[in-house]
């Protein structure tokens, strides 16, 4: 496990372990409580009044992503097609949960991170070696990874880019998701079997990755 308090993690790695419920893993790699920027998770994005319903864009990426996920499992229960994305529902959903538990927070950027998040999601992005901006939350996870020299949970090879360029060639410390369930495996936390099964779990929900943890 890391070091408690020294990481953040982007909404692409906490999604897919939530989506095969593994969250708990997640915290044994990487620290607990879970820490992400307010981009990818808001807690204030519950307290909207009834009936408001602002631009996907203005939420955070996991408010995005429980709206994504509860349209597709209210449609699948209104034509009793699959159980499978009312499970994927309950699971993305429990996001909210882990904050209530305390085993997620949402970490505020200071004004230097702030500025630097925007400069990476703007369209001339061309000077950290990028065709387009970051997402918001890509970029805020850099911009703190970066200043505060927190390990970085991302699968965004941009991201990773983007990293490269502001450590000038110095090594820092990033977690991928294949790179996460190969260390689960080896530090004992669960066996090779089941991260592969595991990825292969998390591919087949949309995960994209063209290799295997182990092969």
């Amino acid at each position: 496990m890391l070091s408690e308090g020294s990481h953040i993690i982007d909404t692409v790695v906490l999604m897919y372990f939530l989506l095969v419920g593994q969250e708990a893993l997640l915290g044994d790699l990487m620290g607990r409580p879970l820490q992400v920027p307010m981009a990818v998770y808001d807690p204030e994005d519950r307290k909207l009044p009834e009936g408001a319903s602002p631009k996907s864009e203005l939420l955070s990426e996991m408010r995005q992503a429980v709206r994504h996920y509860g349209a597709a499992a209210e449609a699948a229960a209104e034509s009793e097609s699959s159980d499978h994305e009312i499970e994927s529902f309950n699971r993305i959903k429990r996001i909210d949960d882990l904050y209530d538990e305390g085993s997620l927070v949402s970490i505020a950027m200071t004004p230097e991170e702030l500025l630097l998040a925007a400069r990476l999601q703007a369209s001339d992005a061309t000077a950290y070696g990028l065709r387009v901006g970051l997402g918001p939350g890509e970029a805020a996870c850099v911009a703190i990874s970066y200043t505060r020299e927190w390990t970085i949970a991302t699968d965004d090879t941009d991201a990773l880019k983007v990293l490269d360029q502001l450590h000038g060639g110095r090594n820092y410390s990033y977690e991928r998701i294949r790179k996460l369930l190969v260390r689960a495996a080896d530090e004992g936390h669960i066996s090779r079997e089941e991260a592969t099964r595991l990825h292969d779990e998390m591919r087949s929900l949309g995960f994209w990755d063209s290799g295997q943890p182990f092969s």
